[in-house]
């Protein structure tokens, strides 16, 4: 093969020189390359045992949204509020086998959990009544009942107490729960004293690295790990254990990304190796591409530990998805080398000549897969935003380790020249088949075109049936635990999640005012009206529990009494009283100067697409009850779900239009043609179309995973479109005849296509492997859109090219002529 030639002002044919300079430059100085190439990699992934996991709900944002900027300053103010609920599920409440069996659990909970701020159950709660001396606040369990007659006086109390039922008790008396509240703070944050004190707000931002660190998952990991090991102590078939909360979620979530990544990379290298087998059959042609890749991949999760980026259910792609396209690109480079080798070129002029004639192609590919991941960059989700940066600089890694040490690889190593098979003679696997499809296209491109333009109208009316979901619990398979631990307490206690108002009455005092207490008593009641299947609202908590509560007792415990006082003054005396007592529960109710409130709801966990209409009616009812009166805020972790739920939609949009924009004025320009930019962008779509028809039509929702498979797909899909039309132009300009330039094109590149194709549709079909559904569902639909993209360009580019050829020529040439190379 001779060098390029430069045509003058033949940008691209000149670009293919330097491609070949490159390669030469390469293989003078291999080893260096190889020695550079060993310390970085190394260097980066050194880093490696300071990579991080996040999962939590809050993550799922990014840390300036207005959401998440709300609920941290909840948590400030009042701790957290996303409690661990374990269930205990049994005959008897009150038999006293049971109770002693619970209270080793509670105790052992208090002594044996990391990072626990508190621990609240039967035995531990509120009991509020009047005596001779006033005001008491104790422990429902004060004193350990002795005999059946106080043990049923506990009973009674119990079961008479309006605060514990659908908090700690269930409606049928079965179940009774143990409300575990982590650690706001992790044991990592600054101390108060380094802070300078948390409501110093502005000190604490000026104070460089002393912000307040929430607690991590690892500490998270390490609450729910000590639980589970505790339910395998105390569980019995009479003492029945579930489990429920955002940090049981995170855990479960974690668990899963640690189990499928070791999974999904050592499956994706067993496939690639074989694919590599079967087209190179030589021990180099598995070996170098793979380490080449595996390198790559290992820098650049260094440099997302470097950056601070925490591993999660989106990020784990990354990996197999480096992995699948950068092996893409050597088989592109390593496919022309032994091809001109069994031209008889010499290794290095096959080395240099391979990374001219494909080069520009790889980088062309390279540049429009990592636009169409840089379109995540927009998105209003964290982890998703975060892919948006780091699959770009893996995609510019694996070029970069393709064009340097790749080729230092080749030219220090033997590059035999196949002896035996059809691959020795020239001839790639289904190379012949690959040029008789395209000449089939090229020849009656109507046999292609009408049948691929049904299946469009069918995938088209199934994309029109696709939704939006995000429901972390559908995730997981049916018999799993999680689950079903949710379905329980969510039925028994009638809510697992917190909604949370926050009204600030913005004078010291404030909540002193009966009217204000009555319309917040009227929002809490009226909150469940708006809350439609499949909804569940359940227990809600406030200051007026404290408030009401006190005043009875302070009338004798009559049940009428338990109401707001009427005055101003009352309400002040008696929170008074209350605190008085020796009780710090209002803490975690209002501020120290009673102006600020929280209202807890509980809320049962279901899919979050129905919780931004039930919040907007949640603030139209707050606006109608508070008016000016007061300011209010709404969060918690039903808040932050919903405003998820938001941002799924609009960040799909936005990829899915940013892709779109980049990329079509880009092909564009790399083919130097308007006309077959656009038609080039044809097969590019239609991978897409075809998966969105394909969820539509099996019910497969678009969540926080599967929306990225669109973006994800043109940017994929452009690949094998630009290594044909790039090899297809500069075949059709020499020789004027369309299906010569089709056919030479497949012949030269078609099996590197072929086989490109295939690794990713099994690369991407080690997802199928995963634990999660919608992981699951990711890797299939991408593994399918790989095969529709190769498809697309095999039969469908030809055919439309050959189309637009014919009427680009029948509109210049005389009536009745048939221009040259186009059948009629």
């Amino acid at each position: 093969m001779s060098e390029p030639r430069e045509h003058e002002g033949h940008w691209r044919s000149r670009i293919e020189s330097g491609f070949v300079r490159w390669g030469r430059f390469v293989i003078r100085h291999r080893w260096t390359a190889l020695v550079v190439s060993v310390l970085v990699t190394g260097g980066l992934v050194a880093q490696l045992p300071g990579l991080t996991i996040d999962n939590s709900t809050e993550s799922f944002l990014l840390p300036d949204d207005p959401a998440v900027v709300t609920y941290n300053a909840f948590r400030d103010q009042f701790g957290r509020e996303d409690q661990i609920v374990v269930a205990v599920r049994t005959d008897d409440l009150f038999d006293r086998a049971f109770l002693e069996r619970l209270r080793a659990l509670h105790e052992a909970i208090e002594d044996e959990v990391p990072h626990v701020e508190e621990v609240e159950s039967l035995l531990n709660a509120r009991v509020t009544r009047g005596d001779e001396t006033g005001l008491v606040v104790e422990e429902l369990f004060e004193v350990w009942p002795e005999s059946d007659a106080d043990l049923a006086r506990v009973r009674d109390l119990a079961y008479a107490n309006p605060l514990y039922e659908g908090a700690i008790l269930s409606k049928d008396r079965r179940v009774t729960a143990i409300l575990v509240t982590p650690n706001t703070y992790s044991a990592k944050s600054p101390t108060e004293s380094e802070l300078g004190g948390f409501e110093d707000e502005v000190a604490a931002e000026d104070d460089e690295g002393a912000a307040p660190i929430y607690l991590t998952d690892v500490e998270g990991d390490a609450v729910v790990e000590a639980l589970l090991g505790l339910a395998e102590r105390f569980e019995a078939p009479d003492f029945e254990l579930h489990f429920a909360g955002s940090l049981i979620l995170t855990h479960r979530l974690n668990q899963s990304l640690v189990r499928d990544f070791g999974v999904f990379i050592p499956t994706a290298i067993v496939l690639m190796s074989l694919v590599l087998a079967l087209l190179f059959r030589r021990i180099g042609g598995v070996v170098l591409p793979l380490l080449v890749v595996v390198l790559s991949v290992s820098a650049t999760i260094g440099i997302m530990v470097l950056m601070g980026i925490p591993g999660s259910v989106v990020i784990q792609i990354l990996p197999v998805f480096l992995l699948t396209v950068g092996i893409c690109d050597a088989v592109h480079i390593l496919a022309i080398v032994y091809r001109l080798r069994m031209d008889g070129e010499s290794k290095e002029d096959a080395i240099a000549h391979a990374i001219g004639h494909s080069g520009l192609a790889v980088l062309m590919t390279s540049l429009t897969t990592a636009l169409g991941m840089t379109s995540f960059v927009t998105a209003e989700m964290a982890s998703i935003a975060h892919l948006g940066v780091l699959a770009p600089i893996g995609v510019a890694m694996a070029f970069v380790y393709t064009l340097v040490l790749l080729p230092s690889l080749l030219a220090i190593f033997p590059l035999p020249v196949p002896s035996r098979g059809g691959i020795a003679r020239g001839h790639f696997p289904l190379e012949g088949f690959l040029m008789a499809a395209g000449r089939f296209a090229v020849r009656a491109p109507h046999r292609v075109l009408v049948p691929t333009s049904l299946l469009l109208v069918l995938a088209v009316l199934g994309a029109l049936q696709t939704r939006f979901s995000h429901d972390g619990l559908s995730w997981f398979p049916e018999d799993d635990r999680l689950p079903r631990d949710f379905a329980v307490i969510d039925d028994a206690l009638g809510g697992s999640v917190s909604l949370e108002v926050v009204v600030d009455t913005g004078e010291r005092g404030g909540l002193y005012e009966p009217e204000l207490l009555a319309d917040l008593d009227r929002i809490a009641h009226e909150i469940g009206f708006h809350a439609a299947d499949p909804l569940v609202i359940g227990k809600e908590m406030s200051i007026l529990d404290v408030v009401r509560e006190t005043h009875q007792a302070l009338h004798e415990g009559r049940p009428e009494m338990r109401r707001i006082p009427e005055t101003r003054e009352a309400v002040a005396q008696e929170l008074l009283l209350f605190e008085s007592s020796g009780s710090d529960d209002t803490e975690k109710l209002v501020d120290t100067e009673y102006r600020t409130a929280r209202l807890n709801v509980r809320v049962g966990f279901c899919d979050a697409l129905v919780f931004p209409p039930f919040l907007e009616q949640v603030e139209a009812l707050l606006e109608a009850r508070l008016g000016d009166r007061a300011e209010y805020e709404v969060t918690g972790l039903i808040s932050l779900l919903g405003r998820i739920f938001d941002s799924l939609i609009r960040s799909m949009l936005r990829s899915y239009g940013f892709a779109l924009v980049v990329i079509t004025p880009l092909m564009m320009l790399l083919l130097g043609s308007l006309r077959r930019g656009l038609v080039s962008m044809v097969p590019n779509l239609m991978p897409v179309v075809a998966v969105l028809g394909l969820m539509g039509w099996l019910g497969i929702p678009l969540d926080s995973t599967t929306m990225m498979v669109g973006a994800m797909v043109i940017g994929i899909a452009v690949d094998d479109t630009i290594h044909f039309m790039h090899k297809f132009q500069g075949y059709f300009d020499e020789t004027g005849d369309l299906e010569a330039a089709v056919c030479e094109t497949l012949r030269t590149t078609g099996s590197a296509l072929l086989f490109t194709s295939i690794v990713l549709a099994l690369g991407f079909s080690v997802f199928a492997l995963g634990e999660l559904w919608n992981v699951r569902a990711f890797g299939l639909l991408l593994s399918f859109a790989a095969i529709v993209a190769f498809l697309a360009d095999l039969l469908v580019a030809p055919a439309l090219l050959t189309v637009v050829e014919r009427l680009r020529r029948r509109g210049r040439a005389p009536a009745g002529a048939i221009a040259p190379g186009a059948h009629p």
